[in-house]
């Protein structure tokens, strides 16, 4: 009884720090992407949401529509990763441009979003992490690709996330072939890259896209 009554004297209870900036990283997604469709919540002890920002990925100069989802981590910058250095950002949140934020995806963009504090890593432009079977129905690619966004809001979402002081990376998340990948360890990243531009490579992950190698 005394300790409900000394919380009621005491009134409501400050904000936690992580609760703050966690509204910190949602209020800057909304004030480039708009408010999120969905918001997939997490109960780990490491919280990551994923929230689903609805898009047209077609440029208003074009006609027609390409209707997706910009899927992004919310949680994962909340601490440093390990290893880091150069010029690369200690913290990072994931975003992955897909046709629906189904469960299979979500809990692939979740488990990644950990991963770099479960094997003591880190993540950055050009990292790659190769699985031993293809993490989606429909694809028979094995590996994901990190790349940094080239749509003008999510850029700035990079450009305006600031965590304790430390810059944080977006990372665009890509499932590539193993010949891609072959090609991507002998001759390096930009070779790829331009294989990107020469063949369109589509904004939203398509599990039925052919390998360009």
């Amino acid at each position: 009884m005394f300790s409900r009554l000394a919380k009621l004297m005491s009134g409501p209870s400050e904000p936690s720090p992580v609760a703050d900036l966690y509204r910190h990283r949602l209020a800057i997604y909304e004030s480039k992407l708009g408010e999120p469709e969905h918001s997939f919540t997490d109960s780990a002890e490491r919280r990551i949401d994923i929230h689903a920002f609805g898009r047209d990925f077609v440029p208003v100069c074009q006609e027609g529509s390409d209707e997706g989802y910009v899927l992004l981590t919310n949680g994962m910058s909340e601490q440093r990763m390990s290893g880091v250095h150069g010029d690369a950002k200690p913290r990072a949140e994931l975003m992955w441009y897909v046709r629906e934020p189904t469960e299979e995806i979500c809990a692939n963009l979740r488990w990644l979003a950990n991963l770099p504090f479960i094997d003591t890593t880190w993540f950055g432009f050009g990292h790659r992490v190769a699985l031993p079977w293809p993490p989606v129905a429909g694809t028979d690619f094995q590996t994901f690709l990190f790349l940094t966004p080239i749509i003008g809001p999510d850029k700035a979402i990079a450009e305006a996330l600031e965590i304790a002081g430390d810059p944080v990376e977006i990372l665009t998340v890509n499932l590539i072939s193993h010949r891609e990948l072959g090609l991507i360890k002998s001759r390096g990243l930009d070779p790829f890259l331009d294989l990107l531009d020469d063949n369109d490579y589509p904004p939203i992950f398509d599990p039925a896209r052919k390998s360009y190698v």
